[in-house]
């Protein structure tokens, strides 16, 4: 009887800290969302095949890439593949360039033969709180969590960019001596696996699917 109780117990544990986990992800945590796209918001993904390559981040790598491989598999399914796969076959970098020339996408081209590849970027900017901020002892101070995402993505036969898109994601909160009550807002790391996902979406809400 006491072996069930700690069983159950340890499941109750894990299922809070997953709905702990799913909540902070989804919650907007005083975060404001400004999006950009420069160029190519509405993309065709019927056609050919795509290399996403591993995240360019200052957080944490694989994390990011499970994300970014996440999302857009909804779009692509098993048109997608990951750069980690390719190398299992064929002789190509465990990262490629984020910025590729042209003559290093047409090598890509050729070394590969697929049509596309999507380069990640999620980087935090600023970390100046936790995510329940604690009060001033005196007057009242406003601190700011922030991070910024983008996406390129590059057209392999032609060698051009075919989309490239941004989100910053700036969380400020003001506390004073006299406030009562918590405040939750989400930290940076935070931010940048929300914007990362919120701007994956935006390609599949405008892009054409099928």
């Amino acid at each position: 009887m006491k072996f069930q109780i700690n069983t159950f117990s340890v499941i109750f544990k894990n299922f809070m800290a997953l709905a702990i986990l799913v909540l902070l992800l989804s919650s907007c945590g005083n975060t404001k969302y400004h999006y950009k796209f420069e160029r190519g918001r509405m993309i065709d993904f019927t056609q050919g095949e795509w290399i996403l390559n591993r995240p360019y981040t200052n957080y944490n790598e694989e994390r990011i890439g499970n994300i970014a491989h996440r999302e857009f598999e909804k779009i692509l399914e098993d048109s997608l593949f990951t750069i980690d796969e390719l190398r299992r076959e064929m002789l190509i970098p465990a990262q490629l360039t984020f910025d590729p020339s042209k003559e290093y996408l047409l090598d890509l081209k050729t070394a590969t033969g697929k049509d596309y590849l999507i380069n990640v970027q999620s980087n935090m900017i600023r970390n100046e709180m936790n995510s329940f901020p604690s009060k001033p002892a005196m007057g009242s101070i406003t601190k700011t969590n922030e991070a910024g995402i983008m996406i390129k993505i590059y057209n392999l036969n032609t060698q051009e960019l075919l989309s490239e898109s941004t989100v910053r994601g700036i969380a400020t909160v003001t506390r004073s001596a006299d406030q009562k009550g918590l405040s939750y807002v989400n930290n940076a790391e935070t931010i940048s696996m929300q914007g990362l996902i919120k701007l994956i979406k935006r390609y599949k809400k405008y892009g054409i699917l099928d």
